[in-house]
């Protein structure tokens, strides 16, 4: 059996079902260290009981650069827990920490291989000057093996050098069959279909901060000259203010409305009362909300900057790209939502070779894949 051990930055509950499915694999012994049990950025409970594999929350300091959305953790005696605990393969998420480079020290000190997950794309790469260039390149030659969040983040990958036989491609999910039986149970006590004279809800949920790209939205809203919707919001944050003030002074308070930070188990009646998901990220890794929508039949008007879309997203099937920073792209793709939004709920149907994909299962199998090519130095 293979001694894992994963480092990442916070207890996410959402990546919580894939590593309990990793955790079953009989080939392999997972510990998870967390570098900080929750980032000052994140609301959501944490519900321990639903851990299935052995964790620790690590002793350290912690600071939230807010302009960065970037979470900085120093772990002391992070090398020498390290050393005692012996893992043979150490995944990290990234290399934007001490941590991370602790973890490839030890790795080479003591000829063990070293995994990186990875998740950035070269469109949500924030920093993209030479040093740091020549620092995530250092730290690529170094590493394994990665296994990432989607096909945006292997060619990132690719971008800086890696080699694809270094890389196995996974999917980033959520569990997305709780999402389907709820839209089930819903769907069965619905009575009322829509209509031609029902109004489009739209919906967001995300942190209010500039890169999610909020303004955007309701500055297109505003200009639309239909007014057979509504917007619900759905997520706090530093812009939330500045946001509210810009919906009054378009006069827009009836139709757009913030319902404040949800969590996650209150974010399905959201998801399943809404028809159209709007993601307007300018800067986004993935964005798991698009597979939450996916998943309750809801159309997703998604941006052409998030990892997500270029996997999951099927134009004028299961949702529609857009440039939310083009303000006429992202107004004909709201025009074209409130023009068809009748004709995708009564044609929609389960993409389940979609859904297989987005089962983690599937994405702890890549991991598995990753952490088996580390050894062998081959992808199986």
């Amino acid at each position: 059996m293979v001694k894992v051990l994963l480092l990442t930055n916070t207890i996410a509950p959402y990546r919580i079902p894939v590593l309990n499915r990793l955790n079953t694999d009989n080939e392999i012994d997972l510990t998870v260290w967390y570098l900080e049990e929750r980032e000052r950025n994140r609301h959501w409970n944490i519900n321990h009981g639903e851990i299935q594999y052995n964790y620790e929350c690590l002793k350290g300091i912690h600071y939230y650069v807010q302009k960065m959305d970037l979470g900085v953790h120093i772990n002391p005696g992070l090398f020498y827990k390290l050393v005692k605990f012996k893992p043979d393969v150490v995944m990290a998420a990234g290399y934007d920490s001490l941590a991370y480079w602790s973890a490839l020290l030890y790795c080479k000190l003591f000829n063990k291989k070293y995994v990186v997950w990875w998740g950035s794309t070269l469109e949500s790469s924030r920093v993209k000057n030479g040093i740091v260039n020549l620092i995530r390149r250092s730290f690529f030659k170094m590493t394994n093996n990665f296994v990432t969040y989607g096909t945006a983040a292997a060619e990132c990958l690719k971008h800086y050098g890696v080699d694809s036989s270094r890389i196995v491609t996974g999917y980033n999910t959520v569990n997305i069959r709780y999402f389907y039986e709820e839209y089930k149970k819903y769907a069965a006590n619905q009575s009322v279909k829509r209509n031609n004279t029902t109004q489009v809800n739209f919906l967001f949920i995300g942190q209010l901060i500039e890169r999610k790209g909020v303004t955007q939205i309701i500055e297109a809203l505003k200009t639309l000259d239909s007014k057979n919707w509504n917007l619900k919001i759905v997520g706090s944050g530093p812009d939330e203010m500045l946001l509210k003030q810009s919906v009054r002074e378009y006069k827009l308070e009836s139709q757009i409305h913030f319902e404040g930070y949800k969590q996650q188990e209150e974010l399905t009646s959201y998801l399943l009362e809404a028809d159209c998901l709007v993601f307007p990220s300018i800067i986004e890794v993935w964005g798991l909300v698009v597979n939450e929508a996916i998943a309750t039949k809801t159309f997703v008007l998604s941006s052409k900057y998030a990892g997500a879309t270029k996997d999951i997203i099927y134009n004028k099937r299961n949702g529609l790209v857009i440039d939310p920073t083009d303000t006429k792209n992202l107004i004909e793709g709201l025009q074209w939502v409130l023009s068809n939004m009748d004709d995708f709920k009564s044609n929609w149907k389960v993409d389940f070779s979609l859904w297989r994909k987005l089962h983690p299962y599937s994405y702890a199998r890549s991991i598995k894949l990753s952490i088996k090519a580390a050894i062998s130095g081959k992808i199986l």
